[in-house]
């Protein structure tokens, strides 16, 4: 009887949040594991790295953080999940406006603005490192301990170089793009990312941390 070929998990998590779990509170608290498994069935998954950054809690989310901070402790509570982080940046910016938009001010559409400004003032929020994160552990995963097969869940077209880089190294990659849209980021195979498997793969309402301790879903995701 073979073995079971061994697979490596890449997440990015904000592309993994926007293109599937955002505005689906029945999706926010989702395993991981259980849906790289589900993802990935006649493989034995060795290793899931979730590469994300720390949110900032925002004058109309102040807890925003708060409730990503437990989803990070459920994640690694099982001891196979590996979160790298970024870094997040906000900052005040200005913006044009969009054509048709209205002010926020005067409440008129753009070009009628009694404001006479062609600009708004916006608060820009950006995530940083997660892309690289990702790329770097998979090149250096293929060159180093290549698995048999990685599964790199985003649809970033940035990471293209470093899944060509890891398929040349002999290893099998797998696109699961959150959006599904399959000419973002090319690898070996695509596998669709489905909201009815995202749903089945929640962890329970609390999770049992190593510590002895536990946290629970947050109630007002």
């Amino acid at each position: 009887m073979s073995e079971r070929p061994t697979a490596h998990v890449y997440v990015d998590g904000f592309n993994l949040y926007y293109g599937a779990l955002k505005g689906h509170t029945g999706r926010k608290w989702l395993d991981l594991e259980a849906w790289t498994a589900r993802a990935l069935p006649h493989c034995d998954i060795a290793r899931i790295v979730y590469c994300t950054a720390r949110s900032q809690g925002r004058a109309n989310d102040p807890d925003l953080h708060q409730r990503q901070d437990r989803y990070l402790r459920a994640l690694v509570a099982s001891g196979v999940v590996e979160v790298l982080e970024g870094q997040f940046k906000s900052t005040n910016v200005k913006a044009f406006r969009s054509p048709g938009a209205k002010c926020g001010d005067c409440g008129a559409p753009t070009g009628q603005c009694s404001c006479g400004n062609s600009f708004i003032r916006v608060q820009k929020t950006e995530e940083k490192g997660s892309d690289v994160n990702l790329a770097v552990e998979l090149v250096r995963d293929a060159l180093m301990q290549p698995p048999a097969v990685a599964l790199v869940v985003s649809g970033d077209s940035d990471l293209q170089r470093a899944v060509d880089i890891a398929r040349g190294a002999g290893v099998e990659v797998l696109v699961a793009d959150p959006r599904n849209r399959g000419w973002a980021l090319h690898g070996d195979a695509t596998r669709r990312v489905s909201a009815t498997a995202i749903e089945a793969c929640q962890f329970e309402e609390t999770v049992t941390l190593p510590s002895g301790g536990a946290v629970r879903k947050p109630t007002d995701w």
